[in-house]
């Protein structure tokens, strides 16, 4: 279930996604909530929020200190992420969720940073970057750049018959129709999209959103439920959720509490080094060559301020002779 703010307190029955032409209904609650005047700058270029150092965990802001920090903005390059940037998790199904994955984690990340991880925040795509930046200490200009390479800003874009658009808010295909990706892909239809029928048996998005969050749990990293570590469908329903999620990551790992990046790469994991943080959400492994890799694609993003790029609003994924033209939800 997924809160969604509006101006006005209410509950209503709303249709939330029309999918290969069925209907999904869900209750949804409504929440009076105000924004201070804005104009339609774009963020400045140096950013707003700093990568603060290990140990700054003790002393993160709270969800509605950083609401209150937002440099608020009309600016929306990516106005199809409205339903998501919108969208709240609640909260009480989040945890219930995650509790579920720390039968095989148990870390410090899970019991120390997690319990934090909401997704309750509004606003536009940039906004709600800003929101977990500031929550979690992590750079904004950070943010923005992982977030053009893994969707060029767009949290989940569909054709008109449902169809995610790959690389646009869901990628990562699983391609071995095994038992184990056969109920994955089982266990993810089960909240709005048959995603086997779109790309086959045992062929459904191992990761979704605007910074490419992993549902996905493989065997060979321990058991789980359906082998979903717990982020979804919220990582594909909620821009904040999904930034939020990603942020807490970029966080447990520059303190040194992602366990298994020990042992892997080149074996030098310990706190203070965010770039090789980076370079693990997409590898993960630490300083592999595919992480350099990475690591360099984002950097050139973060030097480029791609986002601010006069053509960057008009960018949109590509219609096809089959599928038509994308849109978001």
């Amino acid at each position: 279930m997924l809160l969604i703010p509006r101006t006005r307190p209410q509950r209503v029955a709303v249709v939330l996604a029309v999918v290969g032409g069925t209907m999904t209904f869900a209750w949804l609650a409504f929440a009076a909530v105000e924004k201070p005047p804005s104009d339609g700058s774009p963020p400045r270029a140096s950013g707003y929020f700093p990568t603060l150092p290990p140990g700054s965990w003790k002393r993160l802001p709270s969800d509605a200190a950083c609401s209150k920090r937002v440099h608020r903005s009309t600016w929306e390059p990516r106005p199809d992420n409205w339903v998501p940037n919108h969208a709240m998790p609640i909260e009480r199904e989040v945890h219930e969720s995650f509790a579920a994955r720390s039968q095989w984690i148990h870390s410090r990340w899970d019991s120390r940073l997690l319990p934090r991880v909401t997704g309750h925040h509004v606003g536009t795509t940039d906004e709600n970057i800003q929101w977990a930046a500031c929550k979690w200490g992590i750079s904004d200009n950070l943010l923005r750049a992982i977030a053009v390479r893994e969707s060029t800003w767009y949290q989940y874009e569909v054709y008109p018959n449902g169809t995610c658009v790959v690389t646009f808010g869901c990628a990562d295909l699983l391609r071995t129709p095994d038992r184990a990706a056969r109920r994955y892909c089982a266990g993810v239809s089960q909240t709005g999209r048959d995603y086997e029928r779109d790309f086959g048996p045992g062929r459904c998005p191992k990761t979704f959103s605007i910074v490419g969050v992993e549902s996905w749990q493989d065997p060979s990293w321990g058991q789980s439920p359906e082998y979903q570590n717990g982020t979804f469908p919220f990582n594909r329903d909620s821009t904040a959720f999904a930034l939020d999620y990603f942020a807490s990551y970029l966080r447990g790992c520059d303190e040194g509490w992602i366990h298994w990046l020990k042992k892997s790469g080149n074996g030098t994991y310990g706190p203070g080094d965010i770039w090789g943080c980076v370079g693990s959400w997409d590898a993960g492994a630490w300083y592999t060559k595919p992480a350099l890799d990475y690591i360099a694609d984002v950097r050139h993003e973060l030097r480029n301020h791609t986002w601010l790029d006069a053509a960057w609003g008009e960018f949109r994924p590509p219609c096809t002779s089959r599928f038509g033209c994308p849109h978001g939800l």
